[in-house]
């Protein structure tokens, strides 16, 4: 029969510290770098800047039109949700192509996804579930058969 023991060493767990850097950065001029208001000098408050807003126009394969409006901080797909619109989609994630549309108008950012190729992507494809506008946009939708 075999005995499983364990030994907790204290000295391990003691947070060692350095000593204390100094900067020439006092917390209102880092704040106001990352676009922070002093109202006084001991409170900062953020000032939130609206996101641009696009027109987005959907194109489905039956050829019906449908148009909404998108912040550049949100994907189209959560828009065209959000505008009760239904789109196909799946891992909503970037990671598939379920959700695939073609851009033939605009532009977008979808850094965020991992399944298309740069080729595909040179061609205009898109994953409306990792997209956000980045200006007036046109998209015709449902269009993941054309990447297989």
């Amino acid at each position: 029969m075999s005995t499983i023991s364990s030994i907790i060493n204290p000295s391990a767990c003691l947070i060692k510290s350095g000593p204390l850097i100094k900067s020439n950065y006092s917390v209102k001029s880092v704040s106001r770098s990352f676009g922070l208001k002093s109202r006084n000098s001991s409170s900062f408050r953020a000032s939130a800047m609206a996101a641009a807003v696009y027109k987005v126009k959907l194109i489905g394969p039956d050829g019906e039109e449908q148009e909404f409006e998108a912040h550049g901080d949100e994907y189209i797909l959560d828009a065209a949700e959000n505008a009760g619109i239904d789109l196909p989609y799946s891992c909503r994630a970037g990671s598939c192509c379920t959700c695939a549309g073609h851009l033939v108008s605009g532009e977008v950012d979808q850094s965020e996804g991992s399944f298309l190729i740069d080729d595909q992507m040179e061609k205009g494809y898109i994953l409306t579930c990792i997209s956000y506008p980045k200006s007036d946009c046109v998209v015709y939708t449902h269009k993941e058969e054309d990447l297989h």
